[in-house]
């Protein structure tokens, strides 16, 4: 299988838009402590009783700090948050995909496989997908030989019926052959856990 390259990045947009804004915050955060940690001694020797010289020296620390630090912040912020983006869609991507593909199966293609690509993230959800679509299609399988199967036995007991044709043994073979499917559609329904 070839790997598929995506173009799209942005392809669950409320998802990575939270996680982008949830970086950018944890990143607001972080820097402005980091710039409390940085600014505070010079912030206080303005404030506090120390001497002229002193405080000027504070000043200009504090607006060499300032011309220096917020760009590199900013900058630091902005490509975190670009980065999310990335990182993000690797999640992102793959539930993109199982959405698509659990609606195809909801509307009844049981032929739906999902595949992603080997970085992605949640291959172990799409196996169990993967898995649970098998086990569905294997049931619908049962069900529909069985609603074969019924189908043409009763067509059976129609036509001896209409000819005159049904003898007591003829009509229990059917009867057998009628309990033989049903007890394979309670063995498919068992696994489903539904009641009869």
């Amino acid at each position: 299988m070839i790997p598929q390259k995506r173009k799209n990045y942005f392809i669950e947009k409320r998802f990575q838009a939270k996680y982008m804004m949830l970086t950018v915050l944890i990143l607001l955060v972080y820097s402005l402590f980091f710039v409390a940690v940085i600014f505070a001694p010079s912030i206080l020797k303005l404030y506090l009783d120390y001497p002229v010289s002193v405080k000027v020296d504070a000043a200009q620390t504090l607006l060499l700090l300032d011309a220096k630090i917020w760009p590199w912040i900013g900058a630091v912020i902005a490509l975190f948050g670009i980065i999310s983006i990335f990182i993000s869609h690797m999640v992102a991507g793959p539930l993109f995909h199982l959405k698509k593909s659990l609606s195809k199966v909801t509307e009844g293609d049981l032929n739906e496989v999902i595949r992603l690509r080997k970085w992605d993230d949640l291959k172990d959800v799409a196996e169990h997908v993967n898995e649970l679509t098998g086990e569905l299609r294997g049931f619908v399988t049962v069900l529909k030989n069985d609603y074969d199967l019924l189908s043409g036995y009763i067509a059976d007991l129609e036509y001896k019926i209409e000819n005159r044709m049904l003898s007591e043994e003829a009509g229990k073979e059917i009867i057998c052959k009628i309990q033989e499917s049903r007890k394979n559609i309670e063995i498919a329904l068992k696994k489903f856990n539904i009641q009869f």
